[in-house]
């Protein structure tokens, strides 16, 4: 593989404008646990502990636009209500420019939520969906701002990216107008549609999944479907979960790309980090193989995270430099902006730390239980020196960089970094986690009273989370010496 030509592909991400336009949703998840039984009614009661929001549908394609390096604009309809106002609070937390957006003070802002409830040692489990009610194809004055904001933006994108979720947004006169704009200003269009790509002729690239491609063309074998297609298109990405990207163009055979994801946690919106992945390749100069290329990275990154998640340009390189296994080492500095990114998309960040020398039941338990503490959970490794000066001349056994190897192959470690210090203060203040997890051995009156400081002055939670009882590196190593007489 031809790391560097991806790379200065990549690099190219962030002189892209991309102009979004489609069906909003904001998403919603509500996390909590049940509590008991209604005295009212015989219903669960269900005590809410985090709410979460995410723009859905063309949201969060423009999200995955605006994280992989490219300035974005958001073009769609939302309600006059509050969760419109959620909704622009999340673009502009993402860097989406959202002063697109036209108000249809007749319908609700479209909402799509998720009840999950879990416990201590049970992971959340979904329990309910709410949606709003469907709305229909915008028209009369509404169709008319729609229109207008795609004509005043127009004239300054690189790429225009359709996304016809629920059919409301996406017209036969917003399709005119943006086609019309492309005669005159020649950007590269490209749709997605969850029930009519067949309206999208004459456009650059579709992106349908497979599921999408046969039902809009009537043909089960993905191959048929993805040729018919390619006859509306210059080329169609059909994405096809765990089997990958198939590139369908005119005349030409077709391309296939295995899937690149190291292991799948959540499929949700992993078609629009395909999206918005494959168009910022093509504009960058990339062949439709390069750009399914990279998306697969890009996918592969987004199902192994909970929800539906943005990627930057950054962890596709690594992805691809590393074959596809993304880098989970990092350094302080770039731990910032990562958990940032995270708290940005509403996601909770747990951190705990510790010497993890000689890895062991105890730890595994341990860092098993933090992880349900949040969904992303970052480890700091105390380094050589430091675990020295607490543990003694002879430790550590494992040498840092073998001990951080280790840690990062577990599956619900998310990212490690090393630090020197014997106190995680410094680092606690620097990223604020959402959760520091502590192992059982102590209480909150018995941690260390400066970091409790530090991340109760920033509203943040402070967990106990206990490991298993009497398994720890110094036992083990004191157990091996008096078996082997040492």
């Amino acid at each position: 593989m031809n790391t560097d030509r991806y790379c200065g592909i990549l690099s190219k991400f962030r002189d892209a404008r991309v102009l979004v336009v489609g069906d909003l949703y904001l998403d919603e998840d509500l996390l909590g646990q049940l509590t008991g039984v209604s005295l009212e009614a015989p219903v669960p009661i269900f005590e809410v502990t985090a709410r979460r929001y995410n723009p859905g549908a063309a949201g969060n394609v423009a999200c995955n636009a605006a994280a992989l390096g490219a300035k974005t604009y958001a073009i769609g309809v939302v309600g006059n209500d509050p969760n419109a106002d959620i909704l622009r609070a999340e673009f502009a937390a993402r860097g989406v420019d959202h002063s697109g957006l036209v108000v249809d003070a007749t319908h609700p802002t479209n909402t799509y939520g998720k009840l999950k409830a879990g416990g201590h040692d049970i992971p959340a489990q979904e329990l309910l969906r709410t949606d709003t009610p469907l709305p229909p194809r915008i028209s009369g004055d509404v169709e008319a701002q729609v229109v207008r904001a795609i004509e005043d933006r127009a004239a300054e994108v690189d790429a225009i990216l359709v996304t016809d979720q629920i059919s409301a947004v996406v017209t036969d006169a917003v399709l005119e107008t943006i086609h019309t704009c492309r005669e005159k200003y020649g950007f590269l269009l490209l749709g997605d549609s969850r029930e009519g790509i067949g309206r999208f002729t004459g456009f650059d690239v579709l992106t349908p999944n497979a599921l999408e491609a046969g039902r809009d063309t009537g043909l089960a074998q993905v191959d048929d479907a993805g040729r018919e297609l390619a006859e509306l298109s210059e080329a169609t990405f059909v994405t096809r979960g765990p089997q990958g990207i198939s590139v369908y163009s005119k005349n030409e055979d077709p391309i296939w790309e295995a899937a690149r994801a190291p292991k799948v946690v959540d499929v949700t919106g992993a078609g629009d980090t395909v999206s918005a992945a494959v168009a910022l390749a093509l504009f960058a100069g990339a062949s439709n193989r390069d750009a399914a290329v990279i998306a697969n990275a890009a996918a592969g990154i987004a199902v192994g995270r909970a929800g539906a998640v943005t990627v930057t340009a950054d962890e596709v390189e690594e992805a691809l430099i590393s074959d596809g296994k993304p880098l989970k080492v990092k350094s302080l500095s770039e731990l910032k902006s990562i958990v940032a990114r995270f708290q940005s998309e509403g996601k909770r960040v747990v951190w705990t730390n510790g010497c993890f020398d000689i890895l062991h039941v105890g730890h595994i338990s341990y860092l098993v239980r933090a992880a349900r503490e949040g969904d992303v959970l970052v480890v700091g490794l105390n380094s050589d020196a430091s675990v020295s000066r607490v543990k003694g001349p002879d430790r550590p056994i494992v040498p840092e960089a073998e001990r951080a190897l280790i840690l990062s192959s577990l599956e619900f470690v998310d990212f490690v970094t090393v630090f020197s210090d014997e106190s995680p203060a410094a680092i606690l203040e620097h990223i604020e986690p959402d959760v520091y997890s502590k192992g059982g051995d102590y209480t909150i009156d018995t941690i260390n009273q400066t970091e409790r400081k530090i991340v109760e002055g920033y509203g943040g939670r402070i967990s106990i989370v206990p490991g298993a009882e009497g398994k720890s590196t110094t036992n083990l190593v004191e157990r091996i010496i008096k078996d082997n007489d040492l």
